[in-house]
């Protein structure tokens, strides 16, 4: 109970602050200077719009699949029928996002939200074994949205989500892992570029009796390796999009984390064609704590 009645003072709180920023006096512009909206100011007023239609669903995190990957080091627990001798290193790995709305103020996209994101490994190219799929991530989260719209030295810091975030692998047994976090995002944007960065509380679980028990942690040292803060940057470059990740579990006896970067090019207004590299940790539930290289070409739909 007082965990709960925590994240409900926490809400309040940061729900106050957004309102005490909202209502602070933006300074005004000199004549004749013109202020372009940010990236994520079109975006949201995107949404807005999309919002309107009672049949349309949103894009949360990045949607994208990726044919053919090359992973080192895969980790083939995932799957009964793999084993460190048959799992394939090449493998197409997609992710499907989605937001929906389940409070939202008239005409406008602050509220609160369920997100849903899936990512699925999938050994498409291993004839031995039957093609299986070697992991899959489950995501649910249900977050709050405030809208800030503070302007500073050319910034536009646009939104604060805090929100609880479950995330499985929906195994059990020795295959099992899971953890559910509370996680502040914030989102900030200028002109031509895009920020987030991103921290979360780990909630604590009992510990395991044995491995084939269903309430205890399945793993408990997930943070030290899948890390406790992320940064994100992307920009446009001509046509060429760049993003670029970072998390860090800010340990300095044993640093761990990972890094990411997707290069994108647009073949439509939808669509666009990726080239994606990560290097480190938690790259699936199943691999949190193996480092891994992967690069892998494929498709998404366009984020920013």
């Amino acid at each position: 109970m007082r965990k709960y009645v925590a994240l409900f003072c926490a809400l309040a709180s940061v729900s106050a602050l957004a309102q005490d920023i909202n209502e602070t006096q933006q300074p005004e512009l000199e004549p004749g200077v013109e202020v372009r909206p940010s990236i994520l100011t079109k975006r949201f007023e995107s949404d807005r719009t999309a919002l309107a239609n009672a049949f349309s669903i949103t894009q949360f995190q990045r949607n994208y699949i990726l044919p053919y990957s090359h992973v080192t080091n895969p980790n083939a627990l995932g799957n009964e029928a793999l084993t460190s001798d048959n799992v394939d290193n090449n493998e197409a790995k997609f992710q499907l996002s989605i937001k929906l709305p389940l409070y939202t103020p008239e005409n406008t996209v602050e509220g609160l939200y369920f997100g849903f994101t899936l990512t699925s490994f999938w050994q498409l190219y291993n004839s031995e074994v039957s093609k299986p799929f070697r992991e899959t991530n489950y995501e649910p989260e249900v977050f709050y949205q405030w809208n800030t719209d503070i302007r500073i030295l050319g910034f536009e810091f646009n939104a604060l989500q805090l929100g609880f975030n479950h995330m499985s692998n929906g195994q059990s047994g020795i295959r099992s892992r899971s953890w559910n976090r509370v996680i502040l995002t914030s989102l900030f944007s200028d002109d031509d570029d895009v920020y987030y960065f991103k921290t979360w509380y780990r909630v604590p679980e009992d510990e395991k009796t044995d491995d084939n028990d269903t309430s205890g942690d399945d793993n408990p040292d997930i943070n030290h390796y899948f890390g406790r803060v992320e940064i994100g940057y992307g920009t446009r470059w001509e046509d060429w999009g760049i993003l670029l990740r970072f998390r860090n579990n800010l340990e300095w006896s044993k640093n761990r984390g990972s890094a990411g970067i997707t290069f994108s090019y647009p073949v439509s207004p939808r669509y666009e064609v990726v080239l994606d590299y990560f290097n480190g940790y938690g790259d699936s539930l199943i691999d949190y704590n193996r480092k891994q290289e992967r690069i892998g070409i494929g498709f998404q739909l366009a984020l920013f």
